[in-house]
């Protein structure tokens, strides 16, 4: 082989290479780095989300009083998390390309389909070189941060709120252990008064760990649960809700009536939310 027979192939191999590596490697829109936002819909105007990943199905709503996990339990939402899943909205890409091929990204078999009301977002593959991963959105694909994919968790739990209350709850009155609790003139005060001797500092102390004491663990409630009714707990708008309780191995189980998640409390917490007399006992 000659010199030049020899030079030229390996100009035929770097062209080849060269157009290999391109048609793997996204290009740019245009030369004055044009961005492109996947979406125009807002996460404001989001009314149900559905989430399929390893044959795992999540559906959640947004109902009058807030989002909830509809299925695989009913719960109510956790809004961080709904608002950190939703970023996906705003996302910006460089890249956009027809959806074809889609065996190029991966999509023949997505990561995760994302359903927002009626558009269709699937994670694929990873591009070489910048590491973003490909986001096919009804008839496009675009490239993003791998981070909106990782924002969208695995486990449904992890998108339920881990209060017993959620912001928008006000309580006002609560019943339990034969006694009422109730927000009166701008005061919490006990009915029966001689039922504990607290002040109104305590109180409102109590009242405030009901609402925003984080379970350490939640749990899909079992058919089976031989829970009992430990308080009633009305709210300011005109809403109210019953809380029902078992005891567990690592503390209490608490439930609402109309979930099916147990939020699960230390024995420390749980006396002092069963009980205003323990606070600041432990």
């Amino acid at each position: 082989m000659t010199y030049h027979s020899q030079i030229n192939l390996i100009m035929l191999a770097t062209i080849v290479g060269l157009a290999f590596f391109l048609y793997l490697t996204p290009q740019f829109q245009s030369e004055n780095d044009e961005t492109f936002q996947v979406s125009i819909r807002t996460s404001e105007s989001v009314q149900s989300i559905r989430i399929v990943r390893q044959e795992q199905e999540i559906e959640l709503k947004r109902m009058v009083d807030g989002w909830h996990m509809v299925a695989p339990v009913f719960a109510r939402a956790d809004v961080t998390a709904i608002e950190k899943l939703l970023n996906v909205l705003t996302a910006n890409s460089r890249q956009r390309f027809p959806l074809k091929d889609v065996e190029r990204f991966n999509l023949d078999q997505p990561v995760i389909e994302l359903y927002i009301d009626d558009d269709y977002f699937a994670f694929g593959g990873f591009a070489p070189v910048t590491n973003e991963q490909y986001l096919a959105i009804n008839d496009d694909v675009y490239l993003v941060s791998p981070r909106y994919a990782i924002w969208i968790p695995l486990n449904p739990l992890e998108l339920i709120n881990s209060t017993l209350m959620s912001d928008d709850e006000l309580p006002v009155r609560f019943e339990l252990n034969g006694m009422s609790v109730n927000y009166q003139n701008g005061t919490w005060q006990i009915d029966p008064a001689e039922a504990i001797d607290q002040n109104d500092e305590t109180l409102e102390r109590w009242v405030q760990l009901w609402h925003d004491s984080r379970a350490i663990e939640l749990m899909v409630k079992p058919h089976d649960s031989d829970d009992k009714v430990v308080a009633k707990i009305d709210f300011k708008d005109g809403r109210n809700v019953v809380i029902t309780a078992v005891d567990y191995d690592a503390g209490v189980v608490f439930y609402r009536a109309n979930e099916q998640i147990g939020y699960l409390f230390p024995d420390s917490v749980s006396r002092q939310l069963l009980n205003p007399a323990g606070i600041g006992q432990e």
